[in-house]
């Protein structure tokens, strides 16, 4: 079933005069609401960036400054809801801008003596704004990468290093106590099909990051990426109407899947998955991995089980929910063919369709003559 594509946000550019004599100034990047300050300081071969993502609260993303003219630059933009500071290497600057600006500070758990104590401390799976938190295993505690979803854009602080310009690369293995944990929480941000990585050093992407990430990972030799265990899945809590609530967790997109998707579903007792449908391009296969369920198809109600391959074949031969009527939860492995993304889906009971495409939804009558409305 296809999801609706977020909205893009609209926001106003930051109040920056073009920067100082030296250069430095605040940038509006091709992200909506997204800004960023790139700053080399002296001994370093790579730009450390900074990123102002604005929305309902106001991020600034590990500020940085070599001298007074990009703390003007910072100051210039106002105080900000949030500092975010997604790794500790940045901490102790980004802390003292946040003095200077007078700003609180959110960051991952402080670790090690001395360690800075934030204002607000950030949980794998929180919102701060418009980002949702991640954290990273096998590294240094507290680094948290943050997930834009209206953007499509993942920033990873120094997690990922933008080196050369167009590709992305992890830091080396002796910067983590444990690269391949840290290559399998980047796994994590690759499932997320970013368009966009933000890094905190380095080229930033802009397009393709999708690619390149799986590029990065699955040129690794400690580590197969394309293969995840069952224990290993992150299930999702259902956010549907009580009737289709649903545990979900995806597989294909978290080990490199593109032509084929796959998912796991736990259907609790009672509850169905999706509306009765059926797909114009998109053929599926259900497996039944454990417990019992109620196939409902045009061609009536049939028990399956534990072991059954089910094939839905495109057009309505291929109409179908399931649903629970048991008292154990039944778990459903569900696989289909999405290469094109030209789908079009079916919903006979509401007469509804859905453009895979666009996640526009749509009722299928009236029937439109194709100069209604224009004028003739």
């Amino acid at each position: 079933m296809a999801k609706t594509p977020a909205v893009g946000l609209k926001f106003m550019k930051p109040a920056v005069d073009g920067g100082s004599a030296a250069g430095s100034t605040l940038k509006p990047t091709c992200l909506d609401g997204i800004f960023m300050l790139r700053v080399r300081a002296a001994g370093e071969a790579l730009d450390r960036n900074a990123f102002s993502i604005h929305g309902e609260e106001r991020l600034l993303v590990d500020p940085i400054a070599s001298g007074n003219d990009d703390l003007v630059v910072l100051r210039a933009e106002g105080v900000p809801d949030w500092i975010v500071v997604t790794n500790a290497e940045t901490s102790a600057q980004s802390h003292g801008i946040a003095r200077d600006l007078g700003a609180r500070v959110a960051s991952g758990a402080p670790t090690g003596a001395g360690a800075l104590v934030p204002d607000r401390e950030l949980r794998d799976g929180e919102r701060i704004g418009r980002a949702q938190v991640y954290s990273i295993k096998g590294g240094a505690a507290g680094q948290i990468p943050l997930h834009i979803a209206d953007a499509r854009a993942i920033v990873t602080g120094n997690i990922l290093i933008g080196e050369p310009a167009g590709c992305v690369r992890m830091l080396s293995d002796d910067r983590f106590t444990s690269p391949t944990e840290a290559a399998l929480s980047v796994r994590r941000l690759w499932a997320l099909q970013p368009q966009h990585v933000l890094v905190g050093r380095g080229d930033c992407v802009f397009g393709n990051a999708t690619a390149l990430l799986g590029t990065c990972l699955q040129s690794r030799s400690d580590v197969y990426v394309n293969r995840i265990n069952l224990d290993e899945l992150e299930w999702q809590q259902p956010h549907e109407p009580s009737r289709y609530e649903a545990f979900m967790a995806e597989v294909g997109q978290s080990i490199g899947a593109r032509s084929l998707g796959y998912r796991l579903v736990r259907l609790p007792p009672g509850k169905t998955f999706c509306p009765l449908h059926w797909h114009e391009e998109d053929e599926e296969l259900f497996f039944i991995l454990d417990g019992k369920a109620t196939l409902h198809t045009p061609r009536g109600d049939f028990e399956v089980r534990r072991g059954d391959f089910i094939a839905f074949p495109t057009g309505p031969i291929g109409a179908h929910a399931i649903r629970n009527d048991g008292d154990q939860e039944c778990t459903v492995m569900m696989l289909s063919d999405n290469s094109d993304g030209d789908d079009i889906c079916h919903y006979p009971d509401s007469n509804k369709v859905l453009l895979s495409e666009s996640g526009l939804i749509l009722r299928k009558e009236p029937d439109l003559d194709y100069y209604d409305g224009e004028h003739t």
